[in-house]
């Protein structure tokens, strides 16, 4: 009969990995995985099942990708008809028109989840605004993957066409659990953590009336909202079970979010573009402002050792990686909820009605429904690019 110690061993050396590796991933020195597999320490259950888990769903994608996530660019023209159809090469006749804007521009074109926002006619300074929120990322790159194009491509038109970032938001997503978000906010509280920044905010959130807190999850903010650099580290996958529920996505555990503006969120863009390397450019950010360290009596804090599973999250022991793209095609997601929560209803009265009286005025209504254009390009923009998209991929696949 195989002992537990013998087994996890095996199943470590069947699948080519260090102890370093396992050890980092589990969350235990070095030592002590060698102990556990020489039989030498007694595991609890949990750590044992915690091991198991690990080592029977191990995998070599990447512990951790980068993401742009938010993208503000503001143009010194109002000519947002090249904006749109030079730099980002979408087709005007497929966008639809807003009456009204943010940041205090005076219309916008909108594609998706994409904003192209100009200014009044008597407006002089604020020119065109281009904002990408996450969603309008993805479509981004569902866009840029039909031209064979990257967000090299995209950057490079923007400073051709002198357009000036205000915003660029970089994400790290942690999809192993490298991080615990509750334990860096017990390390700035025990100044644990050293940076130039000078504040600090770590939000434990929870409900009330039997909700465990970790239900919602933990944020921590470090520095000024106001400054030109900001970081926010968060537990995305209670954060997505909190907006939908246990259907939501969780294949990222932790998010830490670099949020850059200005000359800041400029140099990074020439950081990407000169080395061609994310990791070195998101890393090298976070590396010069951050470092979470492990308390040592009697040493000065500055000699304190940096926090072994933030030396790995930083890079240290484990694979490079580079810039990932998640390409979506665009989706009526918020509009299909409305429609569940105040149209289904009603419409299902409706059909009821009409069913108790032999006719289909409802579906009649819903067929000769007069359909403006910006109906139209909806349709459009929900279509094209999708079947673009995915005829792309299928031709990959053919090849």
């Amino acid at each position: 009969m195989t002992l537990w110690h013998e087994e996890i061993r095996a199943k470590r050396k069947k699948l080519s990995l260090t102890q370093e590796q396992v050890a980092l991933r589990v969350g235990v020195t070095i030592r002590h995985l060698r102990g556990l597999e020489k039989g030498e320490r007694n595991p609890s259950d949990s750590l044992k099942n915690e091991i198991n888990r690990i080592l029977n769903n191990w995998v070599d994608d990447p512990d951790i990708t980068l993401l742009i996530d938010y993208v503000r660019v503001r143009f010194p023209t109002r000519d947002y008809s090249r904006i749109i159809t030079e730099v980002l090469e979408l087709d005007i006749e497929k966008m639809y028109h807003e009456s009204f804007a943010y940041f205090g521009y005076h219309e916008m074109y909108v594609y998706a989840n994409m904003q192209i926002m100009v200014a009044g006619p008597d407006d002089h300074k604020r020119g065109v605004l281009l904002e990408l929120k996450g969603k309008g990322c993805r479509i981004m790159e569902a866009i840029l993957l039909v031209h064979d194009q990257s967000w090299d491509d995209l950057f490079r038109r923007i400073l051709d066409a002198h357009g000036v970032f205000k915003r660029l938001d970089l994400a790290i997503n942690d999809k192993d659990g490298l991080l615990s978000i509750p334990e860096l906010i017990d390390k700035c509280e025990r100044d644990e953590c050293i940076s130039v920044m000078r504040k600090f905010k770590g939000i434990r959130s929870g409900l009330m009336n039997n909700f465990k807190k970790d239900e919602i999850g933990s944020t921590l903010y470090i520095g000024s909202q106001k400054s030109d650099i900001y970081f926010c580290m968060y537990e995305k996958a209670n954060e997505q079970i909190a907006k939908r529920g246990q259907a939501a996505d969780l294949s990222t555990i932790n998010r830490l979010e670099i949020r850059l503006k200005n000359e800041r969120a400029l140099a990074a863009i020439e950081d990407l573009l000169i080395y061609s390397d994310p990791e070195r450019t998101v890393f090298g950010i976070v590396e010069r402002y951050l470092r979470f360290v492990d308390r040592r009596r009697g040493e000065a804090r500055e000699d304190w050792p940096i926090n072994k599973r933030w030396q790995y999250f930083c890079g240290k022991n484990r694979q490079p990686i580079r810039l990932t793209t998640e390409p979506e095609p665009i989706d009526l997601e918020k509009t299909r909820a409305w429609i569940r929560t105040q149209v289904a209803p009603m419409l299902n009265i409706l059909f009821q009605i009409d069913g108790y009286y032999g006719n289909t005025i409802t579906m009649e209504d819903i067929r000769q429904a007069n359909l403006s254009d910006k109906h139209r390009n909806l349709i459009k923009q929900n279509t094209v690019i999708k079947d673009s998209v995915e005829g792309d991929l299928f031709d990959d696949e053919k090849k």
